[in-house]
């Protein structure tokens, strides 16, 4: 089993910019019917998630044999 040497700038820049574009999607009230509204747990439980997410993502598809070749 191979494990993806992970990039901690990379995995806080990407999470920041998640959290960040639901944070203003959430205010403007795209993402619910209560405008000028943040849910700070919502955005707190993205903000932790996230990272697990994507380095699992990443997990899997160093594992992964290519077809292609």
């Amino acid at each position: 089993m191979r494990f993806p040497s992970p990039s901690l700038p990379e995995y806080a820049l990407n999470t920041a910019v998640v959290v960040l574009t639901l944070a203003v999607l959430q205010y403007t009230g795209w993402l619910s019917d209560d405008p000028a509204g943040l849910d700070p747990a919502f955005l707190a439980v993205v903000a932790v998630t996230f990272p697990a997410f994507s380095y699992l993502i990443a997990l899997v598809t160093a594992n992964v044999r290519s077809n292609a070749g």
